[in-house]
């Protein structure tokens, strides 16, 4: 076998000694800095790992996409001393938020999703901002008479309920969450009180899908909602079609998780 070459660092080090010795003509100083780059170079080169496969664009999105982080879940605790998630995953959710004087508005949007009540795909949360409220001063008589006001809006919302083919009890699904000290409303957006109502609209992923800073045009609100509910529902459609043409029969049901619309309310104001 043939001698192996000298390794870059004992390359260095025989230049060192060469360049040392005073019995060995001087080289010019750049010609000695050349030599010292081109041996930490040639270092570099062999700590410097093989380059991987380029990634193709989609592989990036994808890549980016499954690193996300999920959406946080927002946790409050409601009128009835229950835990409720405002953006709970798998539902589209609104929630508004209202406070002494926007009492009627809320009413009124809350009515305009009552076609959507007792959906398997929807809920309703009613964030009640009570921060600089005289009523933070009896926080237990406020709980009381919002008890009392679900247990008579749960007896309107029974019909519903059973046309979208729930015949659970309207009272367990409703929530309407009491702020006293302001632990909720700086998590959704809303750091100062308002007069006048607010909402946002969550999707199945929990992240937001758009707030109103004012809502005052009930019928608009009521269209935005049913249609974040109404893709959903074709999204359904579409994956049921997809499923039925690749195990070549003609119709496959829907899952029945996102059942058909009821019609919408009419004649919705805040008055």
């Amino acid at each position: 076998m043939g001698s192996r070459p000298p390794s870059a660092v004992a390359a260095v080090y025989e230049r060192r000694q060469h360049f040392q010795n005073p019995k060995r003509p001087n080289l010019p100083r750049a010609t000695l800095l050349a030599a010292i780059a081109a041996c930490a170079f040639a270092l570099g080169a062999q700590a410097q790992p093989a380059p991987s496969p380029a990634q193709s664009p989609v592989a990036s999105i994808a890549h980016s996409a499954g690193s996300a982080p999920r959406a946080r879940k927002i946790k409050a605790v409601d009128a009835d001393n229950h835990t409720v998630v405002l953006n709970r995953p798998g539902l589209i959710t609104l929630v508004l938020g209202t406070s002494e004087d926007s009492q009627d508005a809320a009413r009124a949007a809350g009515k305009s999703v009552y076609p959507l009540q007792g959906r398997p795909d929807f809920q309703l949360v009613v964030v009640v901002d009570l921060r600089n409220s005289i009523a933070s001063w009896v926080p237990s008589i406020v709980v009381t008479k919002m008890r009392s006001n679900l247990d008579e809006e749960a007896t309107e919302l029974k019909p519903y309920f059973l046309k979208n083919g729930n015949k659970s009890n309207p009272r367990y699904a409703q929530h309407v969450v009491p702020d006293f000290t302001g632990t909720i409303c700086p998590q959704l957006g809303w750091t100062d009180g308002s007069d006048v109502l607010r909402g946002i609209l969550f999707g199945v992923d929990g992240r937001e899908i758009t707030r109103w800073d004012k809502i005052d045009d009930m019928a608009k609100l009521q269209t935005d909602v049913r249609a974040a509910v109404q893709a959903l529902i074709d999204a359904d459609k579409a994956k049921a079609a997809a499923l039925a043409k690749t195990q070549g029969t003609k119709l496959i049901q829907p899952s029945g998780a996102h059942p058909p619309l009821l019609p919408p309310m009419t004649n919705i104001d805040s008055n």
